[in-house]
């Protein structure tokens, strides 16, 4: 019975670490984050930066820009929407600054 609700959510999914690096990869995922604050890092602010990118043209994405912190290192991560990280920025009361500029990036697909 244990194993069947494991299927349902994150725990499962999330036990192993992520690894992001922003030279490889423009986007992290929610797993990703986890991974690193696992590893000592925490919200250096009480807000995240959202912006959107458009895959091709025609659907956006919203991407919320982490600002993380560890002793004295820095790093911005950008983590694509999805409903864990929805659900992440309500629990913890962040404050979403959106983006408001005319230039947007676009991903192909």
């Amino acid at each position: 019975m244990e194993l069947s609700q494991n299927i349902y959510t994150h725990e499962k999914y999330t036990e192993g670490e992520q690894y992001w690096s922003p030279d490889s990869e423009e986007y992290a995922a929610a797993s990703q984050l986890i991974s690193i604050m696992r590893e000592g890092w925490i919200l250096a602010l009480p807000r995240v930066s959202a912006r959107q990118v458009w895959n091709s043209g025609s659907r956006p994405r919203t991407v919320y820009d982490f600002t993380l912190m560890r002793g004295s290192q820095l790093m911005i991560m950008p983590v694509l929407s999805n409903p864990f990280i929805e659900r992440y920025i309500i629990q913890n009361d962040l404050r979403i600054i959106f983006d408001v500029t005319q230039d947007c990036a676009v991903i192909p697909d």
